[in-house]
């Protein structure tokens, strides 16, 4: 077995614990600390209408359910490792089998945007439920390096400019540029100013959750705006070393890069949430019913 096919089994290998089994596990634990902890009868408005109080236990299923699924998906990752040693599977050299990788981080990446998805609704409902109540208005101003280093900012955008100066140096300036020149050029500068436009939403839009305490906004903030510049770093690397794998030839490390990526791309994402948002700090008070106000 050849030394690239050993390192690309082992970066596989990190993906399905890391997606499949290390992430989901934290998720799980999460929820139910605040279903054990915070339950509907103490805290209804963290259960905002339509909201079935008798199903708790059902809840606890479903994150059974959770746990199974994802375990399930890690079981046909093994499986496709499996396959790979008993069939004698090589990297492509001229590229290609990165397809492969993505597809199944797109199906480890689906109970994970479910439940984002399902995370979602319920602060729309939130925000419905909240219609016409008193509201409190926060009046210290927000500013980008409040939440990050400009350092990491100017490092996002060196190394986007980087990037699309080697990409248009590789295609040469009297080469004539086809519609996929232009669709990747757009396409690259949208997810970054898309990006930006996450971030710029968090600091500046309405509050997503309209109970969340002030110092667990601007802690979601940070975490927001970290996210979108680290992923924006990410993105301008692999795109870089994709191209040299191009220029240079290497694209039987194709596999490798995509799997390296992916896991990076969570890590910084996911994996920012989980270690800079503890569910054990954020304040649940705002989230007991009203009490009533006394008589004059």
């Amino acid at each position: 077995m050849s030394t690239t096919l050993i390192l690309f089994y082992g970066i596989f290998l990190s993906q399905i614990f890391l997606i499949s089994v290390y992430f989901p596990m934290k998720i799980r634990s999460r929820i139910l600390y605040i279903l054990n902890n915070f339950p509907p009868k103490d805290y209804p408005k963290l259960y905002p209408k339509p909201y079935d109080y008798s199903a708790e236990q059902g809840r606890k299923n479903g994150l059974n359910t959770y746990r199974f699924i994802n375990l399930f998906i890690a079981g046909v990752g093994l499986a496709i490792l499996g396959w790979g040693l008993v069939s004698g599977y090589d990297p492509d050299p001229l590229g290609g089998d990165e397809i492969f990788v993505m597809m199944y981080f797109v199906l480890q990446i689906s109970p994970i945007l479910y439940l984002e998805i399902k995370g979602l609704k319920i602060h729309q409902r939130m925000r419905k439920a909240n219609i016409g109540s008193p509201r409190k208005a926060e009046l210290n101003p927000r500013h980008l390096f409040d939440f990050i280093s400009p350092v990491f900012v100017a490092l996002a955008v060196l190394l986007y400019a980087g990037w699309m100066a080697h990409f248009i140096y590789n295609l040469g300036f009297d080469a004539p540029w086809r519609w996929e020149v232009y669709l990747t050029l757009a396409g690259i500068t949208g997810m970054n100013l898309l990006f930006a436009g996450i971030a710029a939403k968090f600091m500046l839009g309405k509050k997503i959750n309209p109970h969340q305490a002030y110092k667990d906004r601007l802690n979601n903030i940070e975490t927001v705006v970290k996210t979108s510049v680290f992923a924006s770093i990410a993105a301008s690397v692999f795109l870089i070393m994709t191209d040299l794998a191009d220029t240079y030839a290497w694209e039987l490390y194709d596999p490798i890069m995509m799997s390296v990526y992916v896991q990076v791309i969570l890590s910084l994402s996911l994996g920012i949430e989980i270690k800079k948002i503890k569910v054990e700090a954020i304040d649940f008070e705002v989230y007991k019913k009203d009490k009533p106000a006394r008589p004059v």
